[in-house]
């Protein structure tokens, strides 16, 4: 029987830097490599035909080719090192071809001809599609050794292993050959990265030559262990390519053993920062415009700062610390911006990411609160009988608006997915008999749809409060507890680009304009208002607070800023912070209160985010006439 496969998927693979170690892996040492969440990502669609077809929109018309996968051979051109043609002969001398070709288009954010592993992490997302469409689908390791093969031992190039195993089994890595299957699992480090990309293409095959073969056939010609050469007997520049290489494996030895824990004398950055000058002075791979970057970034707070990849341009990496392991978006911030200030240069704030996907990972998880009770909805007056009808009969979140009744839920699922989500857990009443059914019904294609249930104890009226509700769905889905999590409420459609923005941070909230919410001013004590320090942390959150408490509120710059229950947490530290919930005045677990007491005790750790824009709010029946208004 022919595999299943899906017809249409995006396959992806991250970008790493090389923490320590850097030019070791070819001699046999291990190195510190990190995924980075920039990611290449290929959309596939599969043909009727056996062409292959794949485009690069963003890089231009000139990034195009085609393969028949019947004459494979027919595609090679003299001296061109084509990785993906190379991986499909290799797959179908293995028998692994699929049967059928595809269309894949190719976007990428990891900075391309920089040191990224770029091209790795294109050839194991492209490998990793042609997995998924014959069903073969390895492991991560062999897919790295399958790319390896396509991408080194194939061509006869210079080169380890060590691109390929990181952007296919991702997160932090001892890549160590005596190790098995060639790799360590690290602890993610404790620090933040700042990567800053000098656009000055860098020459791979070049220096990877004269860094790997120069200092092999020292050690050939004398007796194969460093330790044991005897110096004396070496030229000037052959004696500094043995001390910086002994040296560059104690340091790489001393961060292995180190990374990922918190300590008050930290020796990490000045270890990384003379990593980089033996990287400088010794193998001669650094540029002045590289040099500018890492003397901005320390001059700015960075701990430590050194190029990686193979050098001669490419990117460099800024290490930062973290404040009661929380970042510091202030340094963060700094940092960032006097790299760029650097004619020609771009930077990008880098964490630790997951490797390759077959076309399932979850990105960015929302749980959307739509268990309320609705109980204002049902008491309406003054509407017509069809309004009044729709009011009562179903969930506030599955009201339908807009020229074709969709449900409102249904839209803002649409929004966050737009917005760069694949993911939600919609919490729903117990007594809910339409929400799952509707979206069984009426699938969004690509998308993940959970579900937890909040039930109303039999005290109560109602279910305990929007804390408990993050906290069963927290409880449901451990799957998810690497990720951030967002929370927002499904009675609401925020302005457009809030998901998108908030996606950005590890913690954050966003924080509105009251004044261009679109909502009556009264209003505004009906939510949480907040305070914002000068390093745009949240200082102060209060749920409903008095008319006498929101002049207090009100920000420097005249803005009196409020919450919408839109925040984000790591997984832990969310479940923390729900647990220790205490009950409110009006009786409930209630998120904002949650996420007050976590801030005080964790001041600096939350981004506030500035944001403005009109809401679709559905808390009152009026607020249902004026958004059906506002969508026909």
């Amino acid at each position: 029987m022919d595999p299943i496969v899906n017809r249409k998927f995006t396959v992806s693979a991250p970008g790493r830097v090389c923490l320590f170690g850097e030019h070791q892996d070819y001699l046999g040492m291990p190195s510190i490599v990190m995924a980075v969440n920039l990611r290449c990502r290929i959309e596939i669609e599969e043909r009727a035909d056996r062409r292959v077809v794949w485009t690069s929109p963003k890089l231009g018309e000139e990034y195009y080719g085609e393969y028949d996968l019947d004459f494979l051979e027919d595609s090679v051109v003299d001296d061109l090192q084509d990785h993906k043609l190379a991986a499909l002969i290799l797959a179908r001398d293995r028998g692994l071809l699929p049967k059928k070709g595809w269309n894949a288009t190719i976007e990428s954010d990891v900075p391309f001809q920089a040191g990224c592993s770029s091209s790795s992490a294109l050839l194991v997302a492209w490998i990793a599609s042609m997995q998924r469409l014959s069903g073969n689908i390895t492991s991560r390791i062999e897919l790295a050794n399958q790319a390896f093969e396509a991408e080194v031992t194939y061509f006869n190039a210079p080169g380890g292993n060590m691109d390929q195993i990181a952007c296919a089994v991702g997160g932090t890595l001892r890549v160590d050959p005596n190790a098995t299957d060639g790799y360590v699992e690290l602890q993610d480090p404790s620090f933040d990265f700042i990567l800053g990309d000098s656009n000055v293409p860098k020459d791979t095959i070049g220096i990877l030559s004269r860094c790997k073969f120069d200092r092999l056939n020292i050690l050939e010609s004398h007796g194969g262990d460093w330790d044991e050469i005897d110096i004396s007997r070496l030229n000037q520049t052959d004696v500094g390519l043995v001390k910086g290489t002994i040296r560059n494996r104690d340091i790489e030895r001393i961060a292995a053993s180190k990374l990922g824990r918190v300590e008050i004398d930290n020796i990490l950055g000045p270890l990384m920062s003379e990593h980089h000058g033996i990287l400088r002075d010794v193998l001669d791979i650094s540029t002045p415009r590289i040099e500018l970057m890492c003397d901005a970034a320390l001059s700015n707070g960075a701990i430590g700062a050194k190029i990686f990849g193979s050098g001669g341009g490419g990117c460099m990496l800024a290490m930062i610390e973290r404040i009661k392991g929380f970042q510091d978006h202030e340094t963060i911030a700094k940092v960032k911006s006097s790299i760029e200030a650097i004619d020609g240069t771009m930077a990008y704030h880098v964490v630790s990411e997951h490797g390759v996907s077959w076309g399932d990972e979850t990105v960015n998880p929302v749980i959307i609160l739509a268990a309320g009770a609705s109980s204002r909805m049902k008491k309406v007056t003054g509407v017509d009988e069809v309004t009044a009808q729709e009011l009562i009969s179903r969930p506030k979140a599955m009201l339908r608006v807009g020229r074709k009744n969709t449900p409102f839920l249904d839209l803002l699922i649409r929004r966050i997915k737009s917005e760069g989500s694949n993911c939600v857990i919609v919490v729903i009443g117990e007594n809910d008999t339409f929400t799952k059914e509707y979206f069984n019904a009426n699938p969004i294609e690509g998308f993940d749809i959970r579900y937890a249930v909040q039930t109303t104890p039999s005290n109560r009226t109602k279910p305990l409060g929007t804390a408990q509700a993050v906290q069963i769905s927290l409880a449901e889905n451990k799957d998810l507890h690497s990720h951030s999590i967002v929370v927002c409420n499904g009675d609401n459609m925020p302005p457009k680009g809030s998901f998108s923005e908030i996606f950005k941070f590890d913690c954050a909230m966003l924080a509105y304009d009251s004044a261009n919410l679109g909502m009556p001013n009264d209003r505004v004590s009906a939510f949480a208002v907040v305070r914002m320090s000068d390093d745009g942390s949240l200082e102060e959150i209060v749920e409903k607070p008095d008319a006498n408490q929101i002049p207090n509120f009100i920000q420097d710059d005249g803005v009196l800023r409020v919450s919408m229950n839109i925040f984000k947490l790591p997984f832990s530290e969310f479940t923390q912070a729900v647990a220790n919930c205490p009950m409110s005045k009006r009786n409930e677990l209630e998120l904002p209160i949650a996420i007050g007491i976590w801030n005080s005790e964790n001041l600096g750790a939350m981004r506030a985010i500035p944001f403005s824009g009109e809401f679709l709010d559905l808390t009152h029946p009026s607020d249902f006439e004026f958004v059906l208004n506002k969508l026909q």
